[in-house]
């Protein structure tokens, strides 16, 4: 059995403490301490935590019920507009793009994320299909955050411009934006790749056991490109959705303000007709 030798410093805090390869060792100062033989689970399970999380079961169950009623909902929706060339609208192709980014999650990134549950580490997939996690959970959170907004983008001026909708929105508009779409958050999805990748333990050697998918560059890095795509993907977004939905709902209550209106005048109108009808039948009899 691998055993480690764990050298505690007894005036520190409790992760005050060093590896080494013998039992022979020394503290500076007047500190004291003591060392003692741990194997290298329990020296894991110190650093890293329990292998599996406790809330596995739980959590999986709810992955389960998400990872069914996805797939069933987002492939009937993909089938539906693949199938009927009369669902194939650009507003229905956007809807095919938001549900091409959920299948992604529920195929790919739900599987690993209930092994990580069930085996916090090593991370045994290498250090490609660690950056693959990255990217994919960014990549599709990014796309589906821009197809919402370019599809309320598309509602704004079937709405406000109708007579351009039928000439600026057409399906290969939709596609080639649909595509840009997909492009740009993939781009905008590898500086926080590149900032992952396998961390390693060492006691004092690496240990391989102790492989995880984390973050091994410098944190403010990974804080700012949190904050830039945060601005970008969240604040952006949302600030543009619903300036755009509020100038539906303006443009919306003008109309129906303008068609009761026109209501009312049109049947004035008529009532002034009416009354002059009766008059001449009134002058007519006398």
């Amino acid at each position: 059995m691998a055993l480690t030798c764990l050298c505690e410093s007894v005036n520190g805090s409790d992760q005050d403490y060093v590896f080494c390869n013998s039992t022979t060792f020394n503290f500076t100062g007047n500190e004291s301490g003591h060392c003692h033989l741990q194997t290298i689970d329990e020296v894991l399970f110190r650093l890293l935590g329990p292998r599996r999380s406790p809330f596995f079961f739980p959590v999986t169950f709810m992955y389960i019920l998400i990872f069914i009623t996805g797939v069933l909902g987002n492939l009937l929706t993909c089938t539906v507009i693949t199938k009927d060339r009369k669902m194939r609208t650009p507003t229905n192709l956007y809807l095919f793009s938001l549900a091409i980014s959920d299948l992604l999650v529920l195929f790919f990134g739900m599987p690993l994320e209930i092994y990580e549950l069930w085996q916090n580490y090593p991370f045994p997939f290498g250090e490609s299909m660690c950056c693959f996690k990255i990217i994919l959970f960014e990549t599709v959170c990014f796309a589906s955050v821009l197809n919402v907004t370019v599809l309320s983008v598309e509602r704004y001026i079937a709405v406000i411009h109708p007579l351009k909708t039928r000439y600026a929105i057409t399906n290969k508009h939709a596609q080639r934006v649909i595509a840009s779409v997909w492009v740009l958050s993939l781009i905008c999805a590898i500086p926080n790749t590149m900032l992952h990748g396998l961390q390693y333990q060492y006691l004092p050697e690496r240990v391989l056991e102790s492989a995880t998918c984390n973050l091994l560059k410098p944190k403010w890095m990974y804080n700012l490109v949190i904050q830039v795509t945060t601005v970008l993907f969240y604040f952006v977004p949302m600030m543009m959705i619903s300036v755009l939905y509020l100038m539906i709902g303006l443009t919306l209550a003008r109309g129906q303000k303008q068609r009761k209106d026109k209501l009312d005048k049109n049947h004035d109108s008529w009532k002034i007709h009416l009354d002059s009808r009766r008059r001449r039948q009134v002058t007519k009899m006398h």
